[in-house]
């Protein structure tokens, strides 16, 4: 069962405010003729938009059998199911695999924890909380 992260607006503003900003600096820069300079101002768009972009299409959540697999851009975690301990809301800033503040904390292992932001919190949490294979 996959679960997408749910998207605070604040995502957006930050993805379209960066936009606005480096666009507002490639105009200069494309008028200057300095080829350096502009590979260096696509090098910060791509880095600047790409990622964040990337984040929003590819964040999620997959149970499984009996693992936890989360995914947000070039970053991946497996968590057996087995080992979380608990799962409790949270409105945490740590950085995390999670694109909303309304966020579960998930506690595993040796003292271990993540951050997610399921859509559907309440259909996460039973899909974790079901016998593995059902």
């Amino acid at each position: 069962m996959v679960f997408k992260s749910a998207i605070d607006a604040w995502f957006w503003v930050l993805i379209g405010g960066t936009a606005a900003v480096l666009i507002a600096v490639l105009i200069p820069v494309v008028k200057s003729g300095s080829v350096v300079t502009l590979a260096a101002m696509v090098l910060a768009i791509a880095l600047g938009l790409g990622l964040p972009v990337w984040l929003a299409f590819s964040t999620h959540y997959r149970i499984d059998e009996g693992t936890l697999h989360i995914r947000s851009g070039p970053m991946s975690w497996t968590i057996k199911r087995d080992s979380i301990t608990s799962i409790t809301p949270s409105r945490s800033l740590v950085s995390s695999p999670a694109l909303s503040l309304d966020r579960l904390e998930i506690r595993y292992g040796k003292g271990r924890s993540i951050l997610v932001s399921p859509e559907n919190k309440e259909a996460f949490v039973a899909a974790l909380n079901a016998p593995a294979g059902e």
